[in-house]
Order: C-alpha cells, then sequence, then structure tokens
C-alpha cells in the first residue's frame, strides 16, 4: 500500500514521489531538466540518492535519461496517449472479465477500504494521493486476472494517461466521487458477472477520458 506522507518514506522514496507528483500534476513541464545537483541540495540527499529516484521515474517512462546531457521529463505526444488509452481499455477489459470470476469478498473489502481512502484524499485536495490510489485500485483488480505478464504495461498506459487527466490544467478543478465513479464495476464483481464488469470497466475508462482530457476523448472518437 502506498504511504503518502513523505516523512516516513526513504529519502530515495520521498524524492522519486515528489518529482513524480510534479510531472504528473504537470508542474513540471515535458522537456524540462531535472538537475541532480539542484534535487540534492532541495532535498537534502546525495546525488546517488537523487539518480535512485530518477532511474525509477525512467522505469515509469516519466523521464528520459541522457547520460551526460543529463535527464529531461518525457514527453507523452497525443498519438502515443491514444494507443495507450486503446491498450489500456483492452487489457482491463479482458482483465475485469477474467477477474469477476474469481473476486471474494475479502477482495472487494479491500479495494472499497482504497475508494474510501481516495475519497479522503480528494477531499483534503490531494490529487497526487488520488491518481495514486487511483491506479493501485485498478491494478488490484487486474492482478486478480493472473495476466502477470501484462502488468508492467498496463502500469505504463495508466502512469502516461494520468498526465492527459489528473495533469491536466483545464479540468484540475473538476470532482467525481470515486466511489460513485467505481460503483458499477463493484457491482459487477461482487455478482462475479464477467460480461457486466467488462461494460462496466469500458464505459469507466471512457467516461474518466471525457471528463477530464476532453481532447484525448475526442482523438479516441
Amino acid at each position: 500500500m502506498y504511504n503518502f506522507k513523505f516523512s516516513t518514506l526513504t529519502k530515495g522514496s520521498t524524492v522519486f514521489h515528489a518529482v513524480r507528483r510534479r510531472i504528473l500534476l504537470g508542474e513540471i513541464p515535458s522537456g524540462s531538466p531535472l538537475v541532480e545537483q539542484s534535487l540534492g541540495r532541495e532535498f537534502n540527499c546525495s546525488q546517488g540518492t537523487v539518480r535512485e529516484a530518477l532511474l525509477r521515474l525512467q522505469e515509469d517512462g516519466l523521464v528520459e535519461r541522457r547520460g551526460y546531457r543529463g535527464t529531461i521529463v518525457a514527453r507523452t505526444y497525443v498519438t502515443e496517449a491514444i494507443q495507450m488509452a486503446k491498450i489500456r481499455i483492452g487489457l482491463e477489459v479482458e482483465g475485469i472479465r477474467q477477474a469477476a470470476l474469481s473476486f471474494t469478498t475479502k477482495d472487494l473489502e479491500n479495494v472499497e477500504n482504497m475508494l474510501d481512502k481516495m475519497e479522503k484524499a480528494m477531499a483534503g485536495g490531494d490529487q497526487y494521493a488520488v491518481s495514486e490510489l487511483d491506479r493501485l485500485i485498478h491494478m488490484t483488480i487486474f492482478r486478480a486476472s493472473n495476466l502477470k505478464a501484462l502488468e508492467s504495461i498496463l502500469m505504463r498506459c495508466t502512469l502516461h494517461m494520468h498526465l492527459f487527466t489528473f495533469g491536466s490544467q483545464e479540468t484540475k478543478d473538476l470532482r467525481m466521487s470515486p466511489t460513485e465513479a467505481h460503483k458499477p464495476i463493484m457491482q459487477a464483481l461482487a455478482a462475479q458477472n464477467p460480461d457486466q464488469a467488462a461494460e462496466a470497466m469500458r464505459d469507466h475508462i471512457t467516461q474518466v477520458i471525457e471528463l477530464w482530457a476532453p481532447p484525448l476523448k475526442s482523438a479516441l472518437d
């Protein structure tokens, strides 16, 4: 489970989450340089610790490390986001179709607990925590499908799509109740109905894109 109170994290994780928060929320524009020395001074840590955080961000595809030329924030183009959205929808629709057959009461309670934390994060205005918990909920459901080899692909897609949703400057003040947004999904999982679950997941992702990233939705259409 993610812990969003940076004071309880290791120094490397603190730098990682702090920089990732800024990238996902659009506070650091794509193409911006990330200087190890500057980050080290900001977080009072060594360049080795900063480098560790940047390597984790590179694994997420959020930064590009260019050797002696330094590190920059990666750019996700609309054409890439369109393909990622299509891949994500395909993976999650098939994933939840499989997961619905084995999702237990304990699994439902686990997701409901995360939804409650997501509600509190939204009420507190912590959009980064909202995005982290949203990814965690979707990955938790997907992992129940046992499609292990596809998990890293789905995580990369959700991260970059969030650059177009939670990081959107035009829609960042919009609010959507996480519990209500995921209600059809939860009902379908509780009923262990694969077809209903697949339809609910497809509708959910499409509606989120339409609300938070209208340009991406238009491009998908």
